[in-house]
């Protein structure tokens, strides 16, 4: 879903803090919403729309938290680790019991600079945030790139991985942005909170890239050698 929005990094943006990385920047999930104050939170982002169409109603900053064992920057109390997901609601659906399941779309890395404790009848935390990715502005297309991924991809046991099925249809399409079928791959590929953590508070790119097509060619190469062997493939990865 390769989607151009811009967020106004100028107002605060509503925390949501979940265990773990959920999303990245063009990518999305479905998440249940069901503590009273996160309704709260995503009732009053979705009244600022007013009577605009959903895409207009308030970001939500996509956070994760600081657990005992996180050794890098924190802020707030409970603590949360700076680097967030900045979305928005892009489907909604409301259940009879109160609570709400919405699609949460993303559209750009960011840090937090200072956190606002509940106050008033707000139950939940409000962020002043920075923008950290490098570029900004329109997904673009980076033929290299995609000819480096396709050349992974389509050769050997890894061509034959069902899950990578949508990024090789992406690339034969060509028309869809580059770093939209980055994120995809880096969302696939990280293994572990503490690599997507990484990858989501990584503003270079470039970097981004280097370790999906070595997550790629590692990946390949235990495959292709399991085949060899007779061996299943490493990783916590099976080729469907």
């Amino acid at each position: 879903m390769a989607v151009k929005f811009h967020i106004d990094f100028s107002r605060p943006i509503a925390l949501f803090p979940l265990a773990g990385v959920a999303i990245y920047p063009h990518t999305a999930d479905w998440i249940r919403v069901f503590e009273p104050r996160y309704r709260q939170m995503v009732e009053d982002c979705l009244r600022a729309r007013g009577d605009g169409p959903l895409l207009d109603a308030a970001p939500i900053a996509m956070a994760s938290y600081a657990g005992r064992d996180w050794k890098g920057e924190r802020v707030g109390d409970p603590p949360l680790r700076k680097a967030v997901c900045v979305a928005k609601i892009v489907d909604h659906r409301p259940q009879p019991d109160g609570t709400h399941h919405i699609l949460v779309h993303g559209f750009s890395r960011a840090v937090i600079e200072t956190v606002a404790e509940p106050e008033g009848r707000r139950l939940y935390r409000l962020a002043r945030l920075s923008p950290v990715d490098q570029r900004l502005g329109a997904p673009r297309r980076m033929p290299s790139l995609e000819g480096e991924i396709a050349a992974l991809i389509t050769q050997g046991e890894l061509a034959r991985m069902e899950r990578l099925d949508p990024v090789r249809d992406w690339i034969r399409r060509g028309n869809i942005p580059t770093e939209f079928i980055l994120e995809q791959l880096l969302i696939l590929l990280a293994r572990g909170d503490d690599t997507r953590y990484r990858l989501l508070a990584e503003p270079s790119g470039r970097n981004r890239a280097r370790f999906a097509l070595s997550e790629l060619a590692h990946l390949r190469r235990l495959l292709d050698r399991a085949k060899e062997s007779g061996a299943p493939g490493g990783r916590g990865f099976s080729v469907n």
